[in-house]
């Protein structure tokens, strides 16, 4: 497979002490999450539009198809770093994730 850039998923970990922290303090839910190594990937552009407006000011609106290999991703992984070349794209949820052949999956944010 050819690739042009990297991925890295979410790894939720969990606290051992429940959602509390040493002093008894609430966990903020997320803030334990940490990102995997990168793993090799061919990320195609699906949209990159600049045009996107708000009342607030101006948007980027961008999706992505990613190809991996199948046992470099888990199946359940919910949010996605990207980077291509040297330029990071973001951060994105994973909007579906599938098996397209033994050994591939393809992950669409």
């Amino acid at each position: 497979m050819r690739y042009n850039g990297h991925l890295q998923y979410r790894i939720a970990s969990s606290s051992a002490d429940g959602d509390f922290d040493d002093d008894g303090m609430p966990i903020k839910a997320g803030s334990t999450d940490q990102w995997s190594g990168k793993v090799e990937c061919f990320i195609k552009t699906n949209t990159h539009n600049v045009n996107g407006t708000t009342t607030d000011g101006k948007f980027t609106v961008q999706a992505y198809e990613v190809l991996a290999e199948r046992d470099s991703v888990p199946a359940d992984t919910g949010y996605v770093k990207l980077e291509r070349g040297s330029k990071d794209l973001g951060e994105f949820e994973v909007q579906d994730l599938q098996e397209i052949s033994l050994d591939r999956i393809k992950i669409i944010v």
